[in-house]
C-alpha cells in the first residue's frame, strides 16, 4: 500500500544537515546518469497562475518521481512576489519496483522555522552543497542580502558546512533586517547584524548570499573581494515574459560579478540555456560569459570539472533552477523516517 504523508504529520522529520547530505547525494548520482533528471517545466496563465513541474530520481535513496508546485506570481520592475501559492505535492515511486511509494503533500521544513514555501528546504540545501564544494575552507564572514522565508533557510543552512562568526544582514527595510537578526540569532551560533546597505554587506564577507525577490541586480561586482564565494538563487522569468507580464529578463547578480568569476558552477546549465535565465544569458550575449564556462554541480561534485583551486579565486554558485534530483532526494528521505516511525495514511 502507499502512505499519504502530510507536511502537518511530520513536521520538523528532517534536519538540515540530513537535506543537504540528500541533496548533495542526488546530485552526485546524476553525475554519472544523465538521465535521472530533466530540466524544471512550467505552464502558466496570462495573469499569472503557474505551475512547475520537476522530475527525479535518486536509486541510491529508493526513489523516482516528480514534485509539482504551484503560485500566483506579482511582478514590479523591481521584484517577484508570490501572493498565493498552492499545496505542493510529491509524487514518489519506488526504483526497485516501479510501485507507489507514496504522495507527500505540503511545505516540509526544519525545527525552529516552519516552511513558507513550496521550496524552501531544497533550494537552502542545494545551495549549501554549492557552497560546502566552492568556498574557501576558512570562510568567516558571510554577507547575506534578503531577509525573506529563502535568506531565513539559507542563512540556516550555510551555518551547517560552514564555521561562520559574523553574518551582515541587508535588506531595504530596517525594521525588517532588525526583525530577522532577532529571530534568527537564536538559531545559529554566528553573531547576526543587520547593516544599513549591500555594499557594507559585500565589504569583508568570504561568502556572499543573495537570498532574494530581486529582478534587477542587488549589488555592484566590483565591491566582490579576492577569494568570496557568492551564491545566487534567482533564476528566469521567460514564463512571465512570453505571456507579457514583464518586459526584461530576471537578474540578482550584475555582469561584472559574471566577468570577475573564476569559476562558474550551477545547478543546470540547460535549464539556463532553456528559460534564457538572464544571469547567464544576457552575459553570453554580450560576449562576456561563453556557456562553455558555466560548470553543472553534478558535474562539480564527481571531478569531472574543477572547483576552487586557489583561496584567492572567485567562486559563483548558480542555485539557477531546482531540480528533481534534488526534491526527490529529500522526498526519499522523509518518506523513509515517517514510514519508520508510522507517519502517513495508507490508500
Amino acid at each position: 500500500m502507499a502512505l499519504l504523508i502530510r507536511a502537518e504529520d511530520a513536521a520538523d522529520i528532517l534536519t538540515m544537515e540530513e537535506a543537504i547530505d540528500a541533496v548533495e547525494a542526488g546530485f552526485r548520482e546524476l553525475g554519472g546518469n544523465p538521465e535521472l533528471n530533466a530540466p524544471r517545466r512550467r505552464i502558466m496563465t496570462r495573469e499569472g497562475a503557474r505551475v512547475s513541474v520537476h522530475p527525479g530520481g535518486v536509486p541510491s535513496l529508493g526513489g523516482i518521481g516528480v514534485l509539482a508546485h504551484s503560485e500566483f506570481v506579482a511582478t514590479s520592475t523591481e521584484n517577484q512576489t508570490y501572493d498565493h501559492m498552492g499545496r505542493p505535492c510529491v509524487v514518489l515511486f519506488d526504483t526497485r519496483d516501479a510501485s507507489l511509494k507514496g504522495v507527500l503533500a505540503g511545505r516540509f521544513g526544519v525545527k525552529g522555522v516552519p516552511a513558507t514555501r513550496a521550496t524552501q528546504l531544497r533550494t537552502s540545501a542545494t545551495s549549501a552543497v554549492g557552497t560546502r564544494h566552492l568556498a574557501r575552507e576558512d570562510a568567516a564572514v558571510l554577507g547575506l542580502l534578503g531577509a525573506g522565508a529563502e535568506a531565513q533557510y539559507h542563512l540556516l543552512a550555510f551555518a551547517a558546512v560552514r564555521n561562520f562568526t559574523k553574518v551582515k544582514l541587508f535588506c531595504r527595510t530596517p525594521e525588517t533586517r532588525t526583525a530577522f537578526c532577532e529571530e534568527m540569532q537564536p538559531l545559529v551560533s554566528c553573531e547576526l547584524t543587520p547593516v544599513d546597505s549591500a555594499r557594507e554587506a559585500v565589504r569583508g564577507a568570504d561568502v556572499v548570499l543573495t537570498a532574494t525577490n530581486s529582478n534587477v541586480p542587488v549589488f555592484d561586482g566590483s565591491w566582490l573581494e579576492p577569494g568570496v564565494h557568492l551564491t545566487s538563487i534567482v533564476g528566469g522569468n521567460v514564463g512571465l515574459m512570453n505571456a507579457g507580464l514583464i518586459k526584461q529578463r530576471r537578474r540578482e547578480i550584475d555582469d561584472a560579478t559574471v566577468e570577475r568569476a573564476d569559476v562558474i558552477v550551477a545547478n543546470s546549465r540547460e535549464q539556463a540555456i532553456q528559460d534564457q535565465q538572464g544571469d547567464f544569458y544576457e552575459p553570453v550575449e554580450k560576449g562576456i560569459l561563453q556557456w562553455d564556462r558555466v560548470g553543472d554541480l553534478s558535474d562539480l561534485l564527481t571531478g569531472r570539472i574543477p572547483g576552487r583551486t586557489a583561496s584567492d579565486q572567485t567562486t559563483l554558485f548558480k542555485n539557477n533552477a531546482g531540480q528533481g534530483v534534488a526534491d526527490i532526494a529529500i522526498a526519499s528521505r522523509i518518506f523513509a523516517l515517517a514510514s519508520a516511525k508510522g507517519i502517513g495514511m495508507e490508500f
